[in-house]
């Protein structure tokens, strides 16, 4: 459950440009051991939701 957390702040950090070196070494290290799939799929899953968001708000403003 935690290496599930820490994909989803790294992911979350990279969609918003920020994050710090020792998570980034941290992901590295996960990402050795596990593959770029987890973070690949939970990206793939926030772009969903954040367009999602978008357009739900746009079509809420929009009559």
């Amino acid at each position: 459950m935690s290496s599930l957390l820490q994909v989803f702040k790294a992911v979350a950090s990279a969609m918003i440009g920020v994050g710090k070196k020792k998570n980034l070494v941290k992901d590295f290290e996960a990402t050795e051991k596990t593959g770029p799939w987890p973070y690949i799929i939970v990206g793939i899953i926030m772009t969903a939701l954040f367009i999602g968001t978008i357009l739900f708000a746009v079509r809420l403003v929009l009559p």
